[in-house]
């Protein structure tokens, strides 16, 4: 099979400047699959067939799973919940969006 199809088991290194401080970190990008169960994994039905998108975990769960190499050891929830809104925030940057801008599936059908 062709090697276009596959994401790349690469990673590659991105600069954050911080309180002006250069941070390097190490991400690896995420395969379809893989976002699509984090992005699952963050939607909430309720009981009234309400739903609501839980964002904060959808931030938290792709930060834990690209970033592989980082300054301060393994990212994980408790880490990424202690840091400053203004480090959050840059990290950010480096989260695929979640929904592409309203383009919609035909999963459900047309109207």
């Amino acid at each position: 099979m062709s090697e276009i199809w596959f994401v790349e088991d690469e990673t590659r290194e991105e600069t954050i400047v911080f309180e002006g401080k250069e941070i390097k970190v190490k991400v690896r990008p995420l395969s379809w699959a893989r976002k699509n169960q984090i992005l699952s994994s963050c939607i909430n039905i309720s009981q009234d067939n309400g739903m609501a998108f839980n964002f904060d975990k959808y931030m938290k769960d792709t930060l834990c799973e690209i970033i592989v190499d980082a300054p301060w050891g393994k990212t994980n929830h408790l880490f990424l919940s202690r840091i400053k809104p203004e480090l959050g925030s840059l990290l950010e940057k480096l989260v695929p969006k979640a929904f592409d801008g309203g383009k919609n599936s035909d999963f459900f059908g047309q109207e």
